[in-house]
């Protein structure tokens, strides 16, 4: 990234400002050292018209389903003229639609009022009574209201007779009730209760009746608006479609020229651009201005530079996740080329179907298609990332021979565990074979005791990887960031310590013949050396196993000796209190995380596992629906069964899906990100053209 300082002639403003939105890799900022404190004042007012004219043509789109793609061509000669006249023609479709769209806000408005009238009628309206009757009994005195636990306790501390028919969202819908003379409503006013009334005290039940009478009436009447304003979107489609590209393009222009200094003579640009494309644009302004750039220092500069990640556009949308976490400070190795493996890899692993993959990736492509006709970049970014992350859990599903569960392949021979009974139907044309997946089983977690062990083992052994990457990035981090404290107090003891997972993890390399045993062996020769119990491993092993926890004590008092110097440094805490805290931070703390941290990717067996017999479950009670009988394809043909099996799979997608998105953040942000990124940067965001400018 290099910092550009454009000086050119002031007719040659318009020039530089196309060259600059064609070249799609500028961010403007405010000059450091400005040739004046003159600024293009009617840039910076266009500026907020134009982002004004965008909001509203959006709705427009957006109501007459048309797709927010910008497209277009602009002939540009002076970009405050033309701005001028882009506004100008928004303004005549803003008022073409303008009656419309004020009929449609107020009926929107209505509904929205007379929803807010019938959540408060609901509760009541079983109500048969009037209101005017029943508040003005001559024994009693009666009111309706929606209260909270503590105004109830108020209300029965004070001997009000307090009938209460749910509780919704901590607040009750009840019928008060205290003696004539009793002071209801002044203590009702004293407590802040408002009093159920209708118009005219009718019936709450006669009033919420009337009420969604109207509620339909706005709603078809807001339908039929709505479908007449389409009708003539869409006529205009490619029209608004071109107007929105040159909005956009005169927008970031406007924006350009609002950073811009200018002098009796001289116009003066600044802003950051990819070192990649500084050649690009000399070529392109290098006979129209001045041209001179500086490199950001990678940290300690007065300002923080823009963090621009050059990925395949394949990839790019997995950015989105990363951006939940923050942006990668200029220095730091962006997170995304890591993610781009990880993510989709963990999905896949802890959601192995692929039936209930392949659903998923039918909603993903629906998903990013509304994302797109809506112009939401979140939304096709988020699609895109389940998109990959569907489509490695079709791979796994192919590989532990699951579809909508186990009756469509295994039968109800792996549903009863009996051989001698029927398979399921896609049972001889799986692309996996029965030998194969019985060749692989015993790395499955459905693959029986053995099976589970060696998958918990598995499960551990890719957490120690991924958590000793994650602490490698994070020295090679400190390294680029030039700061040889952090480096040496702060990162390297956590690389130090999450090297012995991996080590202890990866020893079953030594004799891959047996390399669950191997491990298992370590294990038991590390907790032989703590605990003093059990049995010794064999002496090589046992000797690793005791220097691998010598190891670990060694790196946590390290960790823990630069958490004092840091505290002492830089919190300018006392002896006492860098020792303690420091002890709890760099001791106690990173022991307990090493242990949470590397047991935490268990969650990848456990939500497989949790697939798995879930929909396991769903197929048996399928099973015991159709009368037990002993060919599959009558379960699978009962339409009970089928209803039961289509319900479990569709909590099984809708609830899984989303549990295993949300713990694969987990395990990224918390677990992974924890030991090398920080996201303190600021998103590269550079000005461009939307259309096409000859």
């Amino acid at each position: 990234m290099a910092r550009v300082e454009i000086i050119a002639p002031k007719d040659k403003a318009d020039e530089v400002v196309k060259e600059l939105l064609k070249i799609k890799s500028f961010q403007p900022e405010d000059p450091k050292t400005p040739i004046s404190q003159e600024k293009v004042e009617e840039a910076r007012r266009k500026y907020g018209e134009i982002n004004e004219a965008i909001s509203k043509l959006k709705v427009i789109m957006e109501l007459g389903g048309v797709p927010l793609e910008p497209k277009g061509k602009m002939e540009v000669n002076n970009w405050i003229d033309i701005s001028t006249k882009i506004l100008e023609n928004y303004r005549k479709f803003e008022d073409k639609y303008k009656e419309l769209l004020e009929e449609i806000g107020k009926l929107r408005a209505e509904l929205e009022s007379l929803e807010t009238q019938r959540r408060e009628l609901e509760p009541f309206k079983n109500v048969g009574i009037d209101l005017s009757l029943l508040y003005n009994t001559k024994t009693f005195d009666i009111a309706l209201a929606i209260i909270t636990a503590e105004q109830r306790k108020e209300l029965e501390k004070r001997n009000f007779v307090v009938i209460c028919e749910c509780q919704k969202g901590g607040l009750y819908p009840a019928i008060i009730i205290g003696l004539r003379g009793s002071n209801l409503t002044q203590t009702l006013k004293e407590l802040g209760i408002r009093r159920l009334e209708t118009q005219d005290l009718v019936s709450p039940l006669q009033a919420y009746n009337n009420l969604m009478e109207r509620i339909n009436y706005i709603q078809s009447l807001l339908s039929e608006r709505r479908g007449k304003l389409a009708e003539s979107v869409v006529n205009d489609s490619e029209e608004l479609s071109s107007l929105y590209g040159e909005l956009l393009t005169s927008r970031d222009a406007m924006y350009t020229l609002s950073k811009a200094r200018v002098s009796n003579y001289y116009i003066q640009f600044e802003g950051f651009i990819p070192e990649k494309d500084l050649k690009t644009l000399n070529k392109k302004l290098g006979d129209k201005a001045f041209i001179t750039y500086t490199y950001p220092k990678r940290f300690g500069d007065e300002e923080e530079p823009p963090t621009y990640v050059n990925l395949p556009s394949t990839i790019k949308p997995l950015e989105s996740v990363v951006e939940y976490y923050g942006t990668p400070s200029y220095w730091e190795i962006s997170p995304t080329v890591f993610l781009v493996i990880t993510f989709p890899f963990l999905f896949g692993l802890m959601f192995p179907d692929f039936g209930n993959a392949l659903v998923v990736l039918l909603f993903s492509i629906w998903f990013y298609n509304y994302g797109k006709k809506r112009g939401s970049l979140n939304i096709m970014q988020l699609s895109l990332v389940l998109i990959y992350g569907s489509i490695i859990a079709m791979i796994t599903g192919i590989l532990a021979r699951e579809f909508f569960g186990p009756l469509p392949v295994g039968g109800l021979r792996e549903l009863l565990d009996n051989p001698s009974l029927q398979v399921g139907p896609l049972y001889s044309i799986w692309p996996v074979s029965q030998s194969a997946y019985n060749t692989i089983r015993y790395i499955l977690p459905t693959g029986g005791e053995r099976g589970l062990i060696n998958t918990i083992i598995l499960s551990l052994l890719l957490g120690a990887i991924l958590l000793f990457i994650s602490s490698l990035m994070g020295v090679v981090n400190a390294i680029k960031k030039k700061d040889s404290e952090y480096l040496l107090l702060d990162r390297l003891p956590v690389l130090l310590i999450y090297t012995v997972p991996l080590i202890v993890f990866t020893y079953g390399l030594t004799y891959p013949q047996d390399f669950f045993g191997q491990i298992i062996t370590l294990l038991g020769g590390i907790e032989y050396f703590i605990f003093h119990s059990g049995t010794p491993a064999p002496n090589g092993t046992q000797l690793l196993a005791d220097i691998l926890v010598i190891w670990i004590e060694l790196a946590l008092i390290y960790n823990w000796i630069g958490k004092m110097v840091i505290l002492r440094k830089h919190e300018k805490l006392t002896v006492g209190g860098a020792l303690a805290i420091g002890f709890i931070e760099g001791a106690f703390e990173a022991g307990i995380l090493l242990i949470s941290n590397t047991v935490s990717f268990i969650r990848v067996l456990v939500f497989a596992v949790a697939h798995y017999y879930i929909l396991f479950a769903f197929s048996y009670m399928a099973y015991l629906a159709a009368g037990s009988p002993t060919s599959t394809i009558a379960v699978l043909s009962n339409p009970l069964g089928i209803i039961i099996l289509i319900l479990g799979n569709l909590i099984a997608i809708a609830l899984e899906g989303l549990i295993v998105f949300i713990q694969d953040m987990r395990l990224h942000f918390y677990e992974m990100f924890s030991k090398f990124y920080e996201g303190r940067g600021r998103k590269f965001e550079p000005v461009m053209a939307y259309v096409e400018l000859p």
